[in-house]
């Protein structure tokens, strides 16, 4: 076993893998270091979730500090990231009045070996880059699932970030992994559409016809409700639902109290006063803790 770059080695080495393995996994068919599986959608499609072995995970993990090394373009890229969120993402648009929602078709599964190759041709060697698009890689892109994925998928898309923030001085622009948002206080053109396609085109990227639209008035940005007050909300229904989840939780003992809690500490988070008016109204009846 011999590699190009001391400083990848000795990632690998810290992997706690044994050398003969580094060796099985690199030079044998990866595809068969992957369990593929679904998950239903919101939309009733399905998701294809591709969970790396115990080993090869551990590879990606050691791998992480030179993946995560590359730069990001902030602010445009809101997820995963430290201190990235949904409430950050919607945060960025609140003064705007009109919004356009863009979705990159099949995100992960279109980053290419060119774009992992230009984002980190300064820090890998040839023989780098060919062990390390193979280690991170599934079928010529990156595989939901493995935990490098969102963290390459964001520093190979710095510079198309940086290309749609110029596109209009008078729109503001965010990336939260696959959905772009473009918004303003003045009306947006139709054309603007096409402008950004055509640049996330170049880089291979294809847009979801079906998930572009244009919001004025009921602004909604990664599942955040902008209101009329340039507040943020999760929205009526969201709350109606959830206090009955918390009242039969406590009150008739059916629910699952994680889940509940997901959902409250959710609440909590982007409208920290509403869940705090929650938790007063179901204290009383609290007799397992949840609001602990």
């Amino acid at each position: 076993m011999s590699y190009e770059s001391i400083v990848v080695a000795k990632l690998l080495k810290t992997a706690d893998v044994s050398p003969e393995r580094i060796d099985e996994i690199i030079g044998g068919d990866i595809s068969r270091e992957y369990r593929v599986y679904y998950i239903k959608k919101s939309n009733g499609g399905r998701r294809v979730i591709c969970e790396p072995s115990p080993d090869l995970k551990k590879l990606q993990r050691a791998l992480l500090p030179l993946v995560k090394a590359a730069k990001i373009c902030e602010p445009f890229a809101t997820a995963y990231e430290e201190k990235c969120s949904v409430k950050s993402n919607a945060e960025r648009h609140i003064k705007s009045g009109h919004i356009l929602h863009m979705d990159i078709k099949d995100f992960f599964g279109s980053v290419s070996r060119e774009l992992f190759e230009n984002a980190y041709s300064d820090r890998l060697g040839g023989g780098d880059i060919a062990l390390v698009w193979k280690l991170v890689s599934l079928n010529g892109g990156l595989p939901i699932g493995a935990p490098t994925s969102p963290f390459i998928a964001n520093r190979v898309m710095c510079g198309i970030d940086k290309r749609l923030g110029k596109l209009s001085l008078f729109v503001k622009y965010t990336r939260y992994a696959d959905d772009m948002i473009f918004s303003s206080r003045f009306w947006l053109k139709g054309s603007l559409s096409g402008r950004v396609a055509a640049v996330v085109g170049r880089a291979g990227f294809k847009i979801n016809q079906k998930k572009t639209y244009f919001m004025s008035g009921r602004r909604e940005v990664t599942g955040i409700i902008i209101t009329d007050k340039r507040e943020l909300s999760v929205g009526t229904a969201y709350k109606k639902n959830l206090k009955k989840d918390i009242y039969n939780l406590l009150k008739k003992n059916t629910g699952k109290k994680d889940v509940v809690r997901g959902k409250f500490a959710h609440l909590k988070h982007i409208e920290p006063g509403y869940a705090e008016i929650i938790k007063q109204k179901y204290l009383a009846i609290d007799a397992i803790g949840f609001f602990k």
